[in-house]
């Protein structure tokens, strides 16, 4: 299931919001800010813990978020702590909270009117606030990321997956009372608190009912009473006392994370999309960046085009796959806007995406998108009628609406954004061919084409179609993909285009000078030919001429022949993948056995892979869309952090997919 039910709440006299479904409040009307302080940041000792802690980053979870005052009130601590302690190794709070039911937002407005002290906290909350599907929202505050999990938390919870245990410091044990909502107090939920609690890791919760306190002892956690919030007579707290034994269920896909010293030093591989992002959020964690460009200016190749469409690929029949590609859109949307609110110049326009029903394949594929009853503010179902009106000139058949798709130049977002990126430190090195990298003691060295040599602790390969062009990524199933994309210039009628329309093709709205619009692209399989294509330049033409059928496509015209091709990197599952550089042989031989191992319930080991060497690859015709969060997910794998994908994704992602599929059915590979 992809969906989650929201709230039903109503607001008592003093404005404090109560669920209609567990008939209780979302926080105290005697004092919900005090509460949380004495209750949950207070029972966790954090202000005391912060200031001897010495890792970088310190993870806390929340298994209720409701209108996210506990959130909020920890974030100004946090702030707090940083200013008063500006040297302590701790930088970065991660905030994971679980919600079964989230509340509308108009309702969470209304909810924050109380707090007025978090106003700019609680504005970045709403303007990211999605109508929810399940799984994972990632939402940045600066020094502080909010990890938001939507859905039943017995079967989310389990997503956060091997890669989490022992990582979680402090529990917020929340939500609403054990008496109205049985199904979220139980042992289950116990013991995965506990398996993803760092030795010395805390909760507390406001509640003393002695079936809470017996399940959480039982699960491990030693627990104490503590003196109750208000009316209340106690409230319970713990820490884990013991290490427990690390268990990995799918040892062959567990992320690891890198090995460096206080600042990671972090060389980068490409100059498009991909590196860009991956380079913005590691920039953000303090990394010492260094981009290598094969290029002399980024952006020269699959990134490079005039125009490009964002919208998610809702039309897989992998319903993982979809959940990816929402989420994405989503994280997406909101790197766009800080894109904006930091004044990087860049073409684009928020017009939505049409996606037209022209033949019978077509109209099937979305029929099935249709099915998911996606909200409104995601997708929707037209007519042709409907459709012509959203997208200003008339279509002959109905289709599907991405109101929050948008177009945006790719080339220009890309520069102008490095640009942005070197201000924060970022080196970017062009005309930079790495033709063999060699691991050194110290971490990795890069050969170019002028035998000139660089050392890095880290190294992360971003740049597509070339990322198995390497001895230790050989044998990664990657493949390019030639595409054309044709631009023409705008006529009386393509000017009314107030939509990105898709058929077997796309064709954009008219760029911001008013002359031309794009229009593509071609899909040539294994060709990383870049020479101009007459042939794929007229057929990028009679696509939309024989898929619509309409006057207004006749005035499309390609013969002044201008365009560009860019080679995509593709992969055959149609998903990206990202994480560390698989040892293909050392993975052969540990897992040749694998099937019987399974069977056996034998020790299986770790995956064999390169040490501090990424990749983040086969982001194919999508690339705008999803990589904002790959870069994001990469960054956070490296550092150790919590991963904004639920643990089902990150396996669909996982860089040793394609023989790993093999070796699980007893297939050997060679």
């Amino acid at each position: 299931m992809l969906h989650v039910q929201p709230a039903k709440i109503h607001f008592d006299q003093t404005n404090t919001p109560i669920s209609d479904t567990f008939d209780d409040v979302y926080f105290s009307n005697q004092d919900g800010l005090s509460e949380t302080q004495y209750v949950f940041i207070e029972g966790n000792d954090l202000w005391n813990r912060w200031q001897q802690f010495t890792n970088t980053h310190f993870v806390i979870a929340e298994t209720g978020f409701g209108t996210g005052l506990n959130f909020f009130a920890t974030t100004m601590l946090f702030r707090k702590f940083r200013a008063e302690y500006p040297n302590s190794p701790l930088k970065r709070l991660f905030f994971i909270s679980f919600e079964k039911h989230p509340i509308p937002l108009e309702n969470l407005i209304q909810a924050h009117q109380i707090y007025p002290e978090f106003i700019q906290l609680s504005a970045i909350l709403q303007l990211s606030w999605q109508d929810p599907i399940q799984g994972c929202s990632r939402v940045h505050f600066d020094e502080t990321t909010l990890d938001l999990w939507f859905g039943d938390i017995q079967e989310q919870l389990p997503q956060l997956g091997d890669y989490m245990q022992h990582r979680i410091d402090a529990w917020f044990l929340d939500g609403f009372a054990p008496q109205k909502n049985p199904d979220m107090w139980n042992e289950r939920v116990y013991a995965w608190m506990y398996r993803y609690s760092k030795i010395n890791g805390t909760f507390a919760t406001f509640t003393a009912a002695s079936a809470v306190r017996k399940g959480l002892e039982l699960a491990g956690f030693c627990v104490e009473k503590r003196k109750g919030f208000g009316h209340k007579r106690e409230c319970l707290s713990g820490i884990k006392l013991q290490q427990t034994e690390l268990y990995t269920q799918t040892p062959w896909y567990l992320p690891q994370s890198a090995t460096f010293d206080k600042q990671a030093d972090i060389a980068i591989l490409g100059g498009g999309i991909a590196s860009l992002f991956t380079a913005l959020s590691l920039l953000e964690r303090g990394a010492k960046v260094t981009i290598y460009c094969e290029d002399d200016a980024p952006a020269l190749n699959a990134s490079g085009n005039k125009q490009g469409a964002f919208y998610p690929q809702l039309s897989d029949d992998d319903e993982r796959n979809i959940r990816f590609y929402v989420h994405a859109f989503a994280y997406g949307h909101q790197r766009l806007r800080q894109a904006i609110f930091n004044d990087i110049e860049f073409e684009h326009e928020m017009c939505g995406v049409a996606l037209c029903g022209y033949d019978e394949k077509s109209a099937l594929k979305l029929a099935k998108i249709s099915s998911y009853n996606w909200a409104k503010s995601l997708y929707q179902t037209m007519n042709a009628k409907e459709l012509s009106e959203v997208v200003g000139l008339p279509v002959p058949c109905g289709g599907g609406f991405i109101p929050k798709g948008a177009w945006l130049a790719p080339r220009q977002f890309v520069q102008n954004t490095f640009a942005y990126l070197k201000s924060l430190g970022l080196t970017f090195k062009s005309s930079q061919k790495i033709t063999a990298l060699e691991q050194t003691q110290n971490g990795w060295q890069l050969n170019n084409a002028n035998n000139e040599k660089f050392n890095h602790r880290i190294v992360v390969l971003a740049n597509g179609y070339k990322v198995n062009h390497f001895e230790q990524t050989q044998h990664l199933p990657l493949y390019p993909v030639r595409g054309q994309v044709s631009q023409i210039p705008t006529t009386e009628n393509l000017l009314k285009l107030k939509s990105v329309i898709c058929y077997d093709g796309y064709l954009t709205p008219v760029d911001y000078a008013q002359t031309s619009h794009c229009i593509g692209a071609s899909h040539i399989r294994d060709s990383d030919d870049r020479q101009f294509s007459l042939v794929e330049q007229q057929e990028n033409q009679d696509k939309i001429q024989k898929n619509l059928l309409l006057d207004w496509t006749k005035e499309i015209n390609t013969a002044d022949n201008l365009a560009r091709v860019g080679i995509r990197c593709a992969v055959r599952d149609r998903i990206p993948m990202v994480g560390n550089v698989p040892n293909f042989n050392g993975q052969a031989e540990q897992y040749k056995n694998l099937f019987n191992l399974r069977r056996r319930k034998q020790p299986i080991p770790q995956a064999a892979n390169y040490p501090n060497l990424y990749l983040i690859a086969a982001l194919g015709s999508r690339g705008l869309t999803s990589a904002p969060i790959l870069g994001e997910t990469l960054a956070s794998m490296i550092y150790g952090e919590p991963l904004p994908l639920s643990e089902d994704i990150i396996h669909a992602l996982s860089t040793n997919r394609s023989w790993m599929r093999k070796l699980l059915k007893g297939t050997p590979v060679t």
